[in-house]
């Protein structure tokens, strides 16, 4: 019996991490600046090589710059989460304490 659930459920599992892959893409996409960069390059090249117009860039530009800030800021988030001042030390060994015997 547990073979035949098996088989029922393959096309649901296939479709199931066919999306959990889709999502991940999106999220990287989404979230990485070199994707943003890049964005960011081909806009000025698009502007310099006359295929847009100034307000067309402006516009573009300033929704990118914002997405840019938005994954700067939860990088910030995530870092403020992993190190606090409280659950993180920093201990320097020197050395010198063998010096002062």
């Amino acid at each position: 019996m547990l073979l035949i659930d098996d088989i029922l459920m393959l096309p649901v599992s296939g479709f199931k991490f066919v999306l959990g892959q889709i999502q991940q893409f999106a999220e990287r996409e989404l979230n990485d600046e070199s994707v943003i960069k890049s964005q960011l390059l081909e806009l000025q090249m698009r502007l310099e090589l006359e295929e847009i117009s100034e307000d067309e860039y402006k516009v573009d530009e300033a929704e990118l710059f914002s997405r840019l800030r938005v994954i700067k800021q939860r990088q910030m988030e995530m870092l403020g989460k992993v190190h606090t001042a409280k659950s993180s030390s920093l201990v320097i060994d020197t050395g010198l304490d063998e010096y002062n015997e």
